[in-house]
């Protein structure tokens, strides 16, 4: 199938990984660990930027943010554009801009051990994974032959990764469409397993068909962007609530589309949808409990804040959108003990930034702990 055949630039990244990768690694990628390391203990963040750096931090109980050893580390001459930690934080993956997906051990004290110094993932150009909320699986999304598609592969006890038969996973579309203008950004699972969802720029979002055994099947249909004037908007952020009875989409000129889960492929925008956001909603999050959503909005230099009720219907916080936020956020994640948002800035001032919530208005953020060695930040991941 199309997905196993590697093109010429794949090859070439397989053969120049070993020299992008583990020059002068220092502590982070400590050599003595092994495989995971048996997870992490402690809460930990880990930030890739466009220029290939990959940085680890420790997040206190009290919001503290401190580098790790051996951190930053230059991961790779290419942009690491997505990052996502196993459930039991065993293992962290990296998907590396036009070369594919590496894995790292992670010891328990937040230190990182590299699996194989080549793509442990290379028939998919990654442009964002996750994985899935059982850990046994990383889907990447991305191109496969120059074609939307989501590649799966099981995670194996020592962190390398099996390809799922059939994978990867073609996104279909209606005849006709012109998919050369495809930009994939963002990808999600539901929390019951019963969907994989792909942003795809001025195309839409695609959903398609998952379950708790792993069963990943081409999507259906097709959510398209609000094309007012006739021009696309770009569908960029995905979240779905934890009950996944809700799909979150954030859109450009739109703000969040907020669309109904039902049984074979049924989504249905709910009323007041969309629902008012700031420039190139980027990022989507949850906080721990599920009752509220951050939007981070690139072009805007804000976060916004939303309740969120059963409906999926979002009433936006008092203060929201919050404005002090570094320039370009572009990537949100909670931490360990999600008691505090972290922010990575891809314009910097500053690079990475924590948010506690406030004590006193319920999902108001406040501006906290920063750290400035990540420039270019573009994506994000914690412990969990």
């Amino acid at each position: 199938m199309f997905g196993r055949r590697l093109c010429s630039r794949w090859v070439v990244g397989a053969l120049c990984t070993s020299a992008l990768l583990l020059a002068g690694c220092g502590d982070f990628f400590n050599k003595d660990t092994g495989g995971g390391g048996g997870g992490s203990t402690g809460s930990y963040t880990y930030v890739g930027t466009q220029s290939g750096v990959l940085v680890g931090y420790s997040v206190s109980t009290t919001g503290a943010l401190a580098t790790l050893s051996g951190s930053p580390n230059q991961f790779a001459t290419a942009g690491i554009n997505s990052l996502a930690v196993t459930p039991a934080n065993t293992f962290l993956y990296a998907g590396v801009s036009g070369i594919g997906v590496y894995g790292l051990g992670i010891a328990s004290t937040g230190v990182t051990t590299l699996i194989n110094t080549t793509a442990l993932v290379q028939d998919v150009a990654p442009s964002a994974l996750t994985i899935d909320p059982s850990g046994k699986y990383v889907l990447v999304a991305g191109l496969a032959d120059g074609v939307p598609a989501v590649g799966e592969y099981l995670i194996n006890s020592d962190g390398t990764l099996t390809e799922v038969t059939g994978s990867p996973i073609s996104i279909t579309f209606k005849s006709g469409t012109d998919t050369s203008n495809a930009s994939v950004t963002n990808i999600a699972v539901a929390p019951n397993s019963s969907y994989v969802f792909v942003t795809l720029g001025q195309l839409g979002v695609a959903p398609l068909p998952f379950n708790t055994s792993g069963s990943l099947s081409a999507n259906t249909v097709i959510l398209g962007p609000n094309a007012p004037s006739g021009i696309a908007n770009q569908d960029l952020g995905l979240a779905v609530n934890p009950t996944s009875t809700a799909l979150f989409v954030g859109e450009t000129n739109a703000g969040v589309r907020v669309f109904t889960i039902g049984a074979n492929s049924t989504f249905t925008e709910i009323g007041g949808s969309p629902f008012k956001a700031g420039g190139q909603p980027r990022s989507l999050a949850f906080d721990g409990t599920g009752d509220f959503l951050y939007v981070a909005n690139a072009t805007d230099n804000t976060i916004s804040g939303y309740s969120v009720l059963a409906s999926g219907t979002l009433t936006a916080i008092t203060g929201s959108p919050f404005s002090s936020v570094g320039a370009q956020p572009q990537a949100l994640a909670l931490d360990q003990s999600k008691k505090f948002l972290l922010s990575a800035n891809l314009g910097r001032n500053p690079d990475l930034q924590l948010f506690s919530f406030d004590s006193t208005t319920a999902g108001k953020l406040d501006p906290a702990a920063t750290a400035t060695n990540a420039a270019t930040a573009a994506t994000i991941a914690s412990t969990h």
